[in-house]
């Protein structure tokens, strides 16, 4: 009589501990894996608004460096003073003499516009030549006073102000300190000295996270 093969299998109990565990390590790696993607669309976020913020602050250096007769000014919409308003307004014809400083960058505090009037040196992007170039920072663009959506401008004198910044990025402030402006001949005997300050965000992350960057320059011809 033929002997009988005997078959052995899982059990229930091995079958409900295996599931158990696997679903355990499915868990932990599939959370592993979606933090991996959330840090690293965080990390493509933060260097393409540190990459943006640095070339903006590349471009206003390189012009404002080889620049002259400094005027820095901020101000709100009922401000006062031709030349103060019309730095700021597009298509305005700005005075290539006058000069300026703020040494306590945005004053008043909460100015919807704060920027650096200068001439062209003629060495910049744009190859200008004794031409007047704002750099600003319009607080309220889109004149909404309900969003807080800030951006930099470049404007060259009488033409329309552009935007230095990509749209996804919001500048939350920004600061120019200029001291020294005045001439050797003049009174002043200090070369002149721009600090710019930038704080800026990505208005669609929940956290709020800023991001910082600043530079200090000095103009590059002599102050006579």
């Amino acid at each position: 009589m033929p002997r009988l093969s005997s078959q052995s299998g899982f059990s229930l109990i091995e079958m409900i501990v295996s599931l158990a565990l696997f679903s355990v390590v499915a868990t932990i790696s599939v959370g592993a894996l979606l933090v991996l993607i959330a840090s690293n669309q965080q990390l493509q976020t933060e260097q393409s608004i540190m990459t943006n913020l640095s070339f903006a602050l590349d471009s206003m250096t390189r012009e404002i460096r080889t620049g002259t007769n400094y005027y820095c000014s901020s101000r709100n919409n009922a401000a006062s003073g031709p030349q103060n308003r019309r730095i700021f307004e597009d298509g305005r014809t700005l005075d290539s003499d006058v000069v300026g400083d703020c040494a306590d960058g945005r004053n008043p505090a909460g100015a919807q516009y704060h920027g650096i009037a200068f001439v062209e040196g003629g060495q910049s992007i744009t190859g200008a030549v004794d031409t007047k170039i704002v750099y600003f920072y319009d607080a309220d663009p889109d004149g909404d006073a309900s969003t807080a959506d800030g951006s930099l401008f470049r404007r060259v004198s009488g033409e329309d102000a552009q935007a230095i910044v990509s749209s996804g990025i919001e500048i939350s402030d920004a600061q120019f300190y200029v001291t020294s402006s005045e001439r050797l001949e003049d009174g002043d005997d200090f070369q002149p000295l721009v600090t710019i300050y930038v704080e800026a965000k990505d208005p669609t992350d929940p956290t709020g996270k800023i991001y910082k960057i600043q530079t200090t320059v000095t103009q590059r011809i002599l102050d006579l």
